[in-house]
């Protein structure tokens, strides 16, 4: 340790054990999970089934793999889907078809993107949408609307 420049530290594991959990959604309004409770309820927290569905949609088909294969990030994000008593699974098979359009992360890029369907056809006749995450002023300057 005596050549060390830079010590980082957590308290919470995340260096350490790779493990991350969500502890907080912005919806509007800033909602503090129940970190400690062994699962959730969606109604706790919305009460808006538009929005439970959009975010359910979100979380389970711009992921990759399964809980175990993922990243931390998207591991904290699953698992608290999970927690709300998602299939994960189910989801992707309704929302995603065979040949469906990812975008996964770059660097470069610093977002990920996913094309869902079965969305419910719009008036200008589309029955998909576009799911996308990563760097805040990345996935903000896509955007010509947002829910709030």
């Amino acid at each position: 340790m005596g050549g060390a420049n830079n010590i980082c530290s957590d308290k919470t594991g995340t260096l350490t054990m790779n493990k991350m959990t969500v502890t907080n959604i912005w919806a509007g309004r800033d909602l503090q999970l129940k970190v400690n409770d062994p699962t959730y309820n969606w109604r706790d927290y919305f009460n808006n089934d538009k929005h439970t569905n959009l975010i359910q949609e979100a979380i389970c088909c711009n992921t990759s793999g399964s809980i175990r294969e993922a990243s931390a990030t998207e591991q904290a994000m699953m698992n608290m889907t999970a927690k709300f008593g998602v299939d994960l699974e189910k989801k992707r098979k309704e929302k995603l078809p065979e040949d469906f359009v990812r975008f996964h992360f770059t660097s470069k890029r610093k977002r990920m993107s996913t094309i869902t369907q079965n969305c419910g056809v719009t008036e200008h006749g589309y029955d998909r949408r576009i799911h996308m995450k990563g760097a805040a002023e990345i996935v903000l300057a896509a955007c010509t609307h947002y829910l709030n």
